[in-house]
């Protein structure tokens, strides 16, 4: 159901087209950047699986590994999410366990006149799921 609504994706694309096919831009001013992947390629330091329900394999990531302290990747939608009184919701999985380096994942929304507003952040995961 999830992923068939207006919005949604599971990054079941080709090469980069997953920044178009989800409405997502990678922040030309971040120090690091969000790529596509599978269980295969992150190997023991990612998820078994993908939480996609049916036949998906892929997920959007970053590799903490070999990043200092402090550097930031970062995401951010191209569409513009109108102002609303708990109506707009955004809902997605994450998995954040086994590296050291795993910062602090941070969802902002940002106002008209371009200040980000903090929604929710949470830090590195203690169990191995989504």
């Amino acid at each position: 159901y999830y992923t068939s609504i207006p919005g949604s994706c599971n990054f079941e694309t080709q090469d980069q087209e997953w920044t178009t096919v989800c409405g997502l831009t990678q922040d030309p001013s971040d120090d690091f950047d969000w790529d596509i992947s599978n269980s295969a390629v992150t190997g023991q330091m990612g998820p078994d699986t993908d939480h996609t329900p049916g036949k998906g394999q892929h997920f959007l990531y970053v590799n903490s590994s070999a990043q200092k302290e402090g550097n930031r990747a970062r995401i951010i939608t191209t569409n513009l999410f109108p102002a609303s009184l708990g109506i707009c919701r955004v809902r997605f999985w994450f998995w954040m366990f086994a590296s050291r380096q795993t910062g602090v994942l941070k969802v902002y929304a940002a106002e008209e006149h371009g200040v980000d507003i903090l929604m929710w952040s949470s830090s590195r995961n203690e169990e191995n799921k989504w």
